[in-house]
């Protein structure tokens, strides 16, 4: 998936969750920055969330070692602090999957 794709699903997911009642706002430079550690930040249900997007065309997601790195980095960064993790997935066509990744990181995500 190339980097502009990322920008559109970001926003999208940004979005959505606004118009759930919810505060998103997408992290500017998110995928070039060395110092951003996710893609937005999200306030839920009294909750804080750095939130990672994907997206695939399949019913399946896999969490492949780039991506595992990439999310352990984030949740390196909310176990110092009183927030979550979440991992938020586009399933192309079909609609979005969320999960708290926190405490525990999937090695597959299916539709």
């Amino acid at each position: 998936m190339s980097f502009c794709h990322n920008k559109h699903y970001e926003r999208e997911y940004a979005t959505l969750m606004c118009k759930e009642g919810h505060h998103c706002e997408r992290v500017a430079g998110s995928g070039s920055a060395k110092e951003a550690v996710c893609d937005c930040v999200l306030f839920m249900d009294g909750r804080s969330f750095l939130v990672e997007v994907k997206a695939t065309k399949g019913n399946v997601f896999y969490v492949r070692k780039h991506i595992r790195e990439q999310l352990e980095v984030m949740r390196e960064v909310v176990g110092k602090q009183r927030i979550n993790a979440m991992l938020a997935v586009k399933f192309k066509y079909k609609g979005w999957k969320q999960l708290n990744i926190t405490d525990k990181m999937p090695e597959v995500i299916k539709w």
